[in-house]
């Protein structure tokens, strides 16, 4: 492949109409005098557009998904909980076969519990539900596998941004948290390095970490680098660079090199 895409493909809500993270890319590819477009996942899934693996897509999990489909690959196989991150949980999660098991038990008066869809689809944002019907379960199906996990408070919310196996930046996620309460890098760079020693580190990838209210630096989540989000003050360039960096080690993956 090319050092560079030859064009970029970019999700739109509506024409013209581009999310913070397509901008990023759209306006970088720009001053590399690459070629942009733009499509709706709709067109994407039908197969309106022409593609090569020398074609940069970026957007939403379906648009991104249905591209690989029409390359002849798939989405990476991805854990937000990978295995050898367990220490640094600082909580109990794990899987359940559907989440009708966890409805179930929070009908029959068991504790609240954190849920989140397994599959990369982000069908609902995770959430700790306070009753069976909650709306934000967005009608999705009662037989999905889900995470859980036991709530764990965060007083803030960090997310790191790591290409080739370096920190390149860390921003704070303002959902409300206290920005004066910073993660421990000490431990940022272990849990890097423990993804490193298993060499399941993608090239590029965003991992948020929090602080909890004992003090702990936790993992909230690890995401993949081919559809993360960019938060406020992550250069247009850091964004390119981790997301072409992951989006070629896909391909090169695909293809056996």
């Amino acid at each position: 492949m090319q050092t560079l895409p030859a064009k970029v493909i970019v999700s739109a809500k509506m024409p013209g109409k581009l999310d913070h993270e397509q901008k990023l890319i759209a306006e970088y590819a720009g001053s590399l005098d690459i070629p942009v477009e733009t499509a709706s996942e709709k067109m994407m899934e039908r197969g309106k557009l022409a593609l090569t693996v020398d074609t940069l897509v970026m957007g939403t999990v379906p648009f991104v998904h249905h591209a690989l489909r029409l390359l002849g690959t798939q989405l990476p196989e991805h854990t937000p909980y990978p295995e050898v991150l367990k220490p640094w949980l600082h909580r109990k999660v794990w899987q359940e076969k559907s989440l009708r098991r966890v409805l179930d038990r929070l009908e029959n008066g068991g504790p609240s519990l954190f849920v989140k869809p397994v599959s990369g689809w982000k069908r609902f944002t995770g959430f700790v539900p306070e009753f069976a019907d909650d709306y934000r379960f967005n009608g999705v199906s009662k037989s999905m596998p889900v995470w859980v996990s036991e709530p764990v408070t965060f007083v803030s919310e960090w997310r790191t941004y790591v290409l080739r196996g370096k920190i390149q930046d860390i921003k704070f996620c303002d959902h409300g948290g206290d920005s004066t309460m910073r993660p421990d890098l000490n431990e940022i760079e272990k849990a890097l390095q423990a993804l490193l020693d298993a060499q399941i580190a993608p090239a590029g990838f965003a991992i948020d970490f929090g602080v909890t209210k004992q003090g702990r630096t936790a993992l909230i989540e690890m995401n993949d680098g081919f559809s993360f989000g960019a938060y406020d003050g992550l250069s247009a360039k850091m964004y390119w660079d981790i997301t072409w960096a992951r989006w070629r080690e896909i391909l090169l993956l695909a293809v056996g090199r």
